[in-house]
């Protein structure tokens, strides 16, 4: 097993932290592991994939280093990159046979550096073409991460295929150490922000974090009509927020309509990418704890966009910081969250890579990492599609379908009032502007 010394490298990050306690609370729960798809088309060459995906792992620091505890701290150290092994997979194999055959693998091995693992399948019709099942440890990867992932895969492919070596890669940007003073008045914020806020309706003595990543993942897809990604989007310009305000509304609306929650958080990662990461692998997120008040009430959707700008604006401060300064009782459950929100939102592009080409396709999660979660995420066609996950035997196992009804039918009530606000505005600048003209 390759380790690093104690004493090099850089401080881990706060989620690169929460992700290394959390593998040793579940050690190998598949909570903490990302199984991306990359779909390929035309005719594969194994050897030259193989390699492409070792030039790919060397480029990224993240993707061949290990973590060790040093004097109190947790620290990241680059070794030597290891080649990702690549299994076959059967013709035509869907998410779900790669996630059986490749999630627990043992050849994932996080003390050892080694966090991809590869599974190639290939078409089952005639055609040339493949799917290739990318895994990795959520320690040195998020959403974003897959798509500079697939992009620098293609371009090392084409290459390999015509024998130009690497260019060297670029330099890590080092974390950067939080100010003391700006750390006290983000925590004063966030002490504010989230005082007194209650969980989420549910079992009082459970579940761990431990016992969610233990549970199997159920899960149900949330269908959406054709075009609600655009109604979303024309929801929010006429209340003035994003549409990732107005989906997390319609979520939150939901959560009350079935738990009868009037104040609650919900988690939303957020990308902590600065301009000099947009092309790094890393798990360089933070997760923000949105309050939500009232979410029955007229104004919902202006509230929550209101709590996650400000959010935004004070994400800086560490979660485990945050979570130490803000959790004022002690209890077996989540601390500030009990529900999360995903929401990918961003573009797909086809990748040349020479004679293949190369595009990522959305994919779910592998394990439940809190009580009650939801990914959604935008398509082409302004289309929107997602699923429920909850764990087995919990509170929400059984009520997912009743959830994604009302995740439905808030939305398009949101979309509907957001329309019809906005066509009164315009009749009523309409009148204006022809009384003003007489």
């Amino acid at each position: 097993m390759t380790t690093a010394p104690a004493t090099t490298g850089r401080p881990a990050t706060a989620t690169e932290r929460q992700f290394w306690f959390a593998e040793r609370i579940a050690p190998g729960s598949p909570a903490w592991r990302v199984l991306s798809a990359v779909r390929i088309d035309g005719t594969v060459d194994r050897a030259l994939l193989t390699e492409a995906a070792g030039r790919v792992v060397a480029r990224h620091p993240a993707l061949h280093s290990v973590f060790t505890p040093a004097g109190g701290d947790l620290r990241c150290a680059p070794v030597a990159p290891l080649v990702p092994p690549l299994t076959d997979l059967p013709p035509g194999a869907d998410f779900d046979t790669a996630a059986a055959r490749l999630a627990r693998t043992a050849l994932l091995d996080i003390a050892a550096g080694r966090h991809v693992v590869l599974g190639l399948s290939p078409d089952g019709d005639a055609a040339p073409g493949a799917t290739l099942y990318v895994l990795t440890h959520h320690l040195v990867h998020d959403g974003l991460s897959h798509e500079v992932f697939t992009a620098d895969l293609a371009a090392a492919y084409a290459r390999a295929a015509a024998g130009a070596p690497e260019p060297a890669p670029a330099p890590p940007a080092p974390p950067r150490p939080p100010d003391p003073v700006a750390e006290a008045e983000l925590t004063a914020y966030w002490r504010t922000a989230l005082s007194g806020v209650p969980d989420l309706p549910g079992a009082d003595d459970g579940p761990t974090q431990r016992e969610l990543a233990e549970a199997g993942p159920v899960g149900h897809p949330v269908a959406f009509p054709d075009g609600a990604a655009a109604a979303a989007k024309a929801a929010g310009r006429a209340l003035a927020c994003p549409p990732i305000a107005v989906l997390l509304t319609a979520y939150a609306q939901a959560l009350h309509d079935l738990s009868r929650a009037d104040d609650f958080c919900i988690g939303t990662p957020v990308s902590s990418r600065t301009p000099d990461q947009t092309a790094a692998i890393g798990c360089l997120l933070t997760t923000l704890p949105v309050r939500v008040r009232r979410p029955a009430d007229p104004g919902a959707c202006t509230r929550v966009w209101e709590a996650f700008a400000d959010g935004l604006l004070h994400m800086d401060l560490p979660q485990d910081r945050l979570i130490g300064a803000v959790r004022g009782r002690p209890g077996r459950r989540l601390p500030l969250y009990q529900a999360l929100f995903a929401y990918e939102s961003w573009p797909r592009p086809v990748h040349d890579a020479g004679p293949v080409r190369l595009r990522t396709v959305p994919v779910v999660p592998l394990g439940a990492q809190a009580e009650i979660q939801f990914q959604l995420g935008e398509l082409p066609g302004n289309r929107l599609a997602g699923v429920l996950q909850a764990p087995a035997g919990g509170l929400w196992s059984e009520r997912l379908p009743a959830l994604a009804d009302a995740v439905r039918r808030r939305l398009a009530e949101l979309t509907a009032v957001a329309t019809t606000t906005s066509a009164s505005k315009s009749a009523t600048t309409s009148t204006t502007d022809d009384r003003g003209s007489r």
